[in-house]
């Protein structure tokens, strides 16, 4: 099992079972399935605080927002 480092949630890991993203973009948070599903188009501004703090802490610059003005999924 794995903590999602966006939604907290657990998510399964295992034999033949990776249900994890990494974000490159961001420094390489692991993302579950759901989270990254349902931010195709760019992370919802709920979430945004947690990847800004993120990129702040390790000393990572922010993505440039896509066409819709949210930070890219990555």
């Amino acid at each position: 099992m794995f903590r999602c480092d966006v939604c907290r949630g657990p998510n399964g890991k295992g034999l033949h079972r990776h249900d994890g993203h990494r974000l490159v973009l961001y420094g390489d948070l692991v993302v579950c399935d759901l989270c990254w599903i349902g931010n195709h188009d760019g992370w919802t501004p709920d979430y945004e605080p947690i990847l800004l703090d993120h990129l702040e802490r390790i000393g990572l610059p922010v993505p440039e927002r896509n066409a819709k003005g949210l930070l890219p999924r990555g």
